[in-house]
C-alpha cells in the first residue's frame, strides 16, 4: 500500500526504497517495487557485470554463458558489462570514452542483427543473445569538479546524454536527468551510497567552494530511490564473485527478473550505479 506521507527509513530498513504518490514527487518516481541488481566480477574478464535480478545472478553462477536454452525473459544473463578504456591520447583530445557500458539483448533467432557492432554471445533455435555498445562515459576534469558525460549512441529516445558531476574533495555525485535532480550521497568512511531525489536545485557553479560545502551539509535527502552498497560475502577468490548490490525503485511487475523487462529509467540509473562501482574500485586500487 502506498503512503501519502513521506516514509521514514529506519535503521532496520535503510536499504529499502521509499514508495509514495505524494504530488511533490514526479510521477516516474512513483514506485511499487525494488529491483536488486547484483554487480559482479567474472574471472578472466575485465570490468564489472550488472545483473537484472538476484535470481538472474544465481542462475548465471551455475551456467555462466554456457546456455543450451535461452530464457524468453532473459533470465540468467547479465544486463550490463562496464569496462574502463585505456586510450590515453584519445581521452585527452576527447575522442575516446573513459568507460564503455555494453548491454546484453535477447533477439528472436529469425531477427536480423541489431547493429554492425553487435556481437553474438550464444543462440538456440528460438533466441539469440547479443552484446551491443550501449553507453559511453567521458570524463572532464577541472580545478572545481569532474564531469562524467553519459552518451547513449544507439538510443532513439529524447534523452541520450546527461552529466554526473563530482565536486573536488567530495564523493557525492550530482545528476540532472529528465529535468529531475538526483544525488548519489555517501557519508565519510562509508561505501553505502543513497540515490536521492532533490526538491531543490544542486549547487550552482557560480557558488564558492565554501558555499557549496555549506549547502551540502544543510541539504537533507527528501526521497530515496536507490542504494549502492559494497558486498563483502565473497572475500575468497571465485570465478564469479559479487562485488556490490545496486537497489533501485521502479514501477513494474514483481516477476520481471530478466534483461527483457527492465524499464528505461532503471537502465539509466543502473548505468550510473555501474560507474559508482568503478570509481570506488579505482579509489581502492589507488590507495
Amino acid at each position: 500500500m502506498f503512503h501519502l506521507a513521506r516514509q521514514k527509513l529506519t535503521d532496520e530498513n535503510h536499504y529499502k526504497i521509499e514508495k509514495t504518490r505524494r504530488k511533490q514527487i514526479p510521477e516516474p518516481l512513483h514506485f511499487n517495487r525494488e529491483r536488486n541488481l547484483p554487480i559482479a566480477t567474472i574471472f578472466g574478464k575485465r570490468g564489472f557485470f550488472v545483473f537484472p535480478s538476484v535470481q538472474s545472478y544465481d542462475m548465471f553462477k551455475r551456467t555462466n554463458f554456457n546456455l543450451s536454452v535461452l530464457d524468453a525473459d532473459g533470465v540468467g544473463v547479465p544486463l550490463f558489462h562496464i569496462v574502463q578504456n585505456y586510450n590515453i591520447i584519445g581521452q585527452i583530445v576527447g575522442k575516446s570514452s573513459n568507460f564503455t557500458i555494453f548491454r546484453y539483448v535477447l533477439q528472436r533467432a529469425q531477427d536480423p542483427p541489431l547493429y554492425t557492432k553487435c556481437k553474438v554471445i550464444c543462440e538456440d533455435k528460438a533466441f539469440r543473445l547479443c552484446k551491443i555498445p550501449f553507453c559511453e562515459i567521458y570524463s572532464q576534469l577541472s580545478f572545481r569538479d569532474t564531469k562524467y558525460e553519459f552518451f547513449y549512441p544507439s538510443r532513439s529516445q529524447s534523452v541520450n546524454n546527461y552529466q554526473m558531476v563530482r565536486q573536488n574533495n567530495f564523493r557525492d555525485l550530482d545528476v540532472c536527468l529528465n529535468g529531475m535532480n538526483f544525488r548519489w550521497h555517501v557519508k565519510v568512511l562509508s561505501d553505502h551510497y543513497r540515490l536521492t531525489y532533490l526538491d531543490e536545485n544542486p549547487p550552482s557553479n557560480n557558488q564558492t567552494n565554501t558555499q557549496k560545502q555549506s549547502q551540502r551539509k544543510t541539504d537533507s535527502p527528501d526521497f530515496v530511490l536507490g542504494h549502492y552498497k559494497r558486498d563483502y560475502s565473497n572475500l575468497l577468490p571465485r570465478s564469479i564473485a559479487k562485488a556490490s548490490n545496486l537497489i533501485i525503485g521502479e514501477n513494474s511487475r514483481h516477476d520481471c527478473l530478466g534483461i527483457s523487462s527492465v524499464p528505461e529509467l532503471t537502465e539509466m540509473l543502473a548505468c550510473q550505479g555501474a560507474l559508482v562501482e568503478y570509481l570506488e574500485h579505482i579509489e581502492r586500487r589507488n590507495n
